[in-house]
């Protein structure tokens, strides 16, 4: 709860504490007296937006205080504007993100003239499934489990998408990597080919040429007898005689023996050669082709014909195997789809059983705050699967006899928001996590025996949770725990203070708001209230 709000140099408050209570507390005053200037002062050490131009004293800064208590614990948030605006959560400086955050939790001030979020469609659905969680905790975990499976269907159906698109984009390069490993299977170039191919290119190109030389030398070695292998012959014989007579010549008969007859050996090797060999114009024209392929291959895919084809093989195993992987992810994507329909299927049917339920609730308590011909219903449609489920929910009604049910926000009267506004407040009061509720001028249109209404309804809602209400309604007034009298001060410049309110001065209150003076008639109304 908001224990107390220490104010300084803003607007026309120089410097005023007020001190809260549980419960209810009410803000009153003469028209003009600077109440709303308080809640907006708490608005804005909250994170509202505050220009400088609210400073009262240039000179000086201006800061506010809010000190909050919760089960005996206390959270100050404090903020300070001169040439620029500070903020400190329990003294220790803050970013206006940090502020903001705690605030849902501390203050929800409602005002006449905001949108307020009980008013707005998008939130209907928040607040039906925080009552449900309230009386039935499984639901919550329903819910997780929904989100998280919607989450992991919305990052599958992402990432389907890319594989069809990146594999409808990936066709052309499977037409084009299919026809190249097509075109080198079919070539079946092996390794050294080319270099073998050459040699007998070389020797074919050459053929009339290596026939006549190798001839020519055949016959020189060995062609007659004034052949080189006639005459090593007579002087291995000559060599052979002597060695008989000097054993040192024995070497040198070995060594003339061993060349004879590979002269020999290499006179018969030239022969066959010379008689083997033929022009052969059709072998000359294949190997001519064959190489031309190869090169023609290797200007194309580089020198590495062999590598080239294992990359090509790789990617396009690649490229085909994503067919696999879609099919998978669509089949992972259907099962998904399946769990979200029987889990947004047990959510819906969760959704209409407790909003015919709330909205009983909620009918009761606005024919209480004196809506008698009031129509309440809490409308459940379907949609297109989403994070929540597969509900639209929007609170609809009626204020007047035969009249349409229709969205809260058509509600004209600024006295049926007012109270629309209680009622819900009332029965949400337990699922809301927010310590204090502001209500500035709640009463706006209403009077008699509507504010009484209203005075109940608030005590009621003071039970579970702090009030903190600006009003004009003496019968509301005087239903307060804590009563703060706001008045202007007239001196040397304006100036607003604040006071509580105890036994004889609250009764003076009470009866200068009821008969605009202090008087005999009022003083003895304000008893009677009190």
């Amino acid at each position: 709860m908001l224990k107390s709000l220490n104010i300084k140099n803003f607007i026309l408050i120089e410097d005023v504490t007020l001190d809260f209570t549980c419960g209810f507390n009410v803000l009153c005053g003469e028209t003009g007296a600077g109440k709303s200037i308080i809640i907006k002062a708490l608005d804005c050490v909250l994170g509202a937006k505050m220009a400088k131009e609210v400073i009262l004293d240039s000179t000086k800064p201006c800061t506010i205080e809010a000190v909050f208590e919760n089960g005996g614990v206390e959270t100050t948030v404090s903020r300070e504007l001169s040439s620029q605006s500070k903020f400190r959560l329990n003294g220790i400086l803050s970013s206006i993100d940090e502020i903001k955050d705690i605030r849902e939790s501390l203050v929800d001030i409602h005002s006449q003239h905001q949108t307020y979020s009980y008013i707005s469609p998008k939130h209907h659905i928040n607040l039906l499934d925080n009552y449900i969680i309230k009386k039935t905790p499984e639901f919550s975990d329903l819910l997780s489990v929904y989100k998280s499976n919607y989450l992991e269907l919305k990052a599958i159906e992402k990432k389907l998408l890319d594989l069809k698109e990146n594999f409808q984009n990936n066709e052309k390069e499977i037409d084009f990597l299919t026809f190249q490993l097509k075109e080198l299977d079919e070539a079946g170039i092996k390794e050294n080919e080319e270099d073998e191919l050459q040699s007998e290119l070389d020797i074919l190109s050459n053929v009339q040429e290596l026939k006549e030389g190798s001839y020519s030398a055949y016959y020189a070695l060995y062609g007659d007898n004034q052949s080189i292998v006639e005459a090593l012959g007579k002087i291995k014989y000559t060599i052979s005689s002597l060695s008989e007579l000097d054993k040192n010549l024995k070497e040198s008969e070995s060594t003339l023996f061993d060349a004879f007859e590979n002269l020999k050996e290499t006179a018969n090797f030239l022969k066959d050669y010379s008689y083997n060999l033929e022009l052969n114009p059709q072998r000359l024209d294949e190997l001519n082709e064959r190489i031309s392929l190869i090169q023609k291959l290797k200007r194309k895919y580089g020198q590495d014909l062999d590598t080239k084809r294992d990359e090509i093989e790789k990617r396009l195993n690649e490229l085909t195997n994503s067919e696999n992987s879609i099919e998978e992810v669509q089949k992972k994507y259907k099962e998904l789809q399946q769990t979200i329909n029987m889990l947004a299927q047990k959510i819906e049917e969760y959704r209409i059983k407790n909003a015919e339920i709330l909205s009983k609730l909620i009918l009761e308590n606005l024919k209480n705050l004196e809506l008698k011909q009031a129509q309440f219903e809490i409308s459940i449609t379907p949609t297109k699967i989403n994070e929540l489920g597969q509900n639209n929910v929007e609170f609809l009604i009626a204020t007047n006899k035969n009249q349409s049910l229709a969205p809260m926000s058509k509600i004209a009267s600024g006295g049926e928001i007012s109270r629309v506004m209680l009622a819900l407040k009332t029965v949400f009061a337990n699922t809301d996590n927010v310590q204090t509720v502001v209500f500035d001028e709640i009463d706006t249109g209403i009077s008699g025996i509507t504010s009484n209404a209203v005075a109940a309804s608030m005590l009621e809602l003071a039970k579970t949770t702090q009030i903190i209400c600006i009003t004009h309604q003496p019968i509301i007034c005087a239903k307060a725990d804590n009563f703060i009298w706001i008045s202007k001060e007239h001196k040397d410049k304006t100036n607003i203070k604040a006071e509580v309110l105890n036994n004889d001065s609250r009764l003076n209150a009470l009866a200068q708001l009821a008969g605009g003076e202090i008087s005999e008639k009022s003083l003895e109304f304000a008893k009677t209230l009190l």
